[in-house]
């Protein structure tokens, strides 16, 4: 195996205190939006996320693996279906979970980073590549990206966005999440008198079905039209109002936040309505306290976003809803189609800067992101939308009758989540700040100026310090 040719690092070396403290500020940001995954339906004897590696191999690699369940388990079948196609490299698949609430902090793999103890692949959201890269985590991978002939033209605009950072190639996206499509309670709408088979295309339709639906009883609202301020937290609701407005959330190319432009906050000003609307976030009662589900589950929400998981467990849960499922609605001036508000989550591999054997690294790497048995093995045993435009998958992935809406969201789907070196302090300001102005204690205005200020403050720091 030849070794790539490596460019010179424009990084620096990360101390040893600086990457424990990432454990408690730079871990993985707003995770909470989760993946569009396809649950296997394997019994729990076999979702194991380790495995050892296959013997006698001349080279053997490790992977840090963050996920339990159904994906973790996914991992180790792709893991294994690697081996099976090649005879040089064995893969050994050990499990790190991040832990933390809401931040998703990987902790394991930030020690074994500090500790000079780096797996060869590890993975991440592809949004900590500004602040990990300038802090010296990351391999710069554009030499094999184009020694293999690779394009970002290849992969899905948003895709191609987050894998690049100051025009370096540095992580690959093979599980490509967007975020969101929208659904809607057929069901509910017939018997509120809307249209079943016409779900809305703008903001003000939104609205103007919301009304329909809403019911407010002794000062609770027992049945409402949508939660805006409720999809997947506020930070995660914002961004994806705020660009489906129309809105831009930093200066691309800079650490440079623009949470007060003016659609954001016009998108902020029309979540704090519909919270008005209904008596307040407070007087929302549609579900049980008890409940664990999904409340889109009870029937008594008209329209959500929704990620796949809690979809099926919907679809599970309550068999007599018919759930219709649509690109996010838009809202003009500053946007003009539906579905312009949908942003990338999901997952992307990378390979650390003090992995042991990065050429080996990359060749599971660009097997599982780009290859059509790696994309297809993905897709089988974990059921991730793949960012890889030209896999050969997509069209299966499209046909699916619960993926078929997700897929259609990534084709023309633009956004990202902000790429500078601050973004989980970014969400989360946003989250704080977000809560405030819905529950009305600070003006959508004021609350965006704080995150702005705040945030801004807080990437010069970075700039200064690391």
């Amino acid at each position: 195996m030849t070794p790539v040719p490596r460019s010179p690092l424009t990084t620096r070396p990360l101390p040893r205190r600086t990457l424990l403290a990432l454990t408690g500020g730079l871990g993985l940001a707003g995770l909470a939006g989760g993946c569009a995954v396809v649950p296997s339906g394997r019994d729990a004897v076999e979702l194991r996320p380790n495995k050892e590696p296959a013997t006698g191999r001349r080279t053997e690699i490790e992977i840090y693996n963050n996920f339990g369940a159904d994906v973790g388990a996914g991992i180790v079948q792709c893991a294994t279906a690697f081996e099976e196609q090649q005879d040089e490299i064995a893969v050994r698949v050990t499990f790190a979970p991040s832990s933390g609430e809401g931040t998703g902090v990987p902790q394991k793999l930030l020690t074994a980073l500090a500790g000079g103890q780096a797996p060869d692949v590890a993975f991440c959201d592809a949004s900590v590549a500004p602040a990990w890269t300038r802090l010296g985590m990351m391999t710069d991978l554009t030499p094999y990206f184009e020694a293999d002939g690779l394009s970002l033209e290849d992969f899905f605009p948003a895709c191609a966005a987050s894998m690049v950072y100051q025009d370096r190639v540095w992580s690959m996206t093979w599980d490509a999440d967007a975020n969101f499509p929208f659904f809607w309670n057929k069901t509910l709408f017939e018997e509120c008198g809307l249209d079943p088979e016409r779900p809305p295309r703008t903001i003000e339709e939104v609205d103007a079905c919301a009304g329909e639906i809403d019911r407010i009883e002794g000062g609770r609202a027992t049945r409402v039209g949508i939660l805006p301020w409720e999809q997947y937290g506020g930070a995660n609701s914002l961004l994806t109002w705020g660009y489906s407005f129309g809105g831009s959330f930093w200066q691309p190319g800079t650490n440079q936040v623009t949470p007060d432009d003016e659609h954001v906050v016009a998108a902020l000003s029309w979540m704090t309505r519909s919270a008005e609307r209904v008596g307040g976030p407070d007087a929302v009662s549609v579900a049980p306290p008890s409940l664990s589900a999904h409340p889109f589950s009870t029937g008594n929400i008209g329209m959500s976003c929704l990620v796949t998981p809690n979809l099926l467990e919907i679809l599970q849960l309550n068999p007599d809803m018919e759930v219709g499922a649509t690109l996010l609605p838009y809202q003009g001036p500053g946007a003009s189609q539906p579905g312009e508000g949908a942003w990338l989550g999901g997952w992307s591999g990378f390979i650390p800067q003090s992995a042991a054997h990065p050429e080996a690294a990359w060749q599971f790497l660009r097997w599982l992101a780009v290859s059509d048995e790696g994309t297809r093995a993905q897709w089988e045993n974990i059921g991730f939308p793949v960012g890889y435009a030209a896999a050969a998958v997509n069209q299966t992935i499209a046909d699916d009758p619960v993926a078929g809406i997700y897929h259609q969201s990534l084709t023309s789907m633009v956004h990202t989540r902000p790429l500078i070196t601050v973004n989980n302090f970014y969400n989360q300001r946003l989250e704080e700040k977000v809560e405030l102005a819905v529950y009305g204690r600070a003006s959508p205005e004021a609350a965006m100026r704080q995150v702005k200020d705040l945030t801004n403050r807080e990437a010069d720091r970075f700039e200064r310090v690391g």
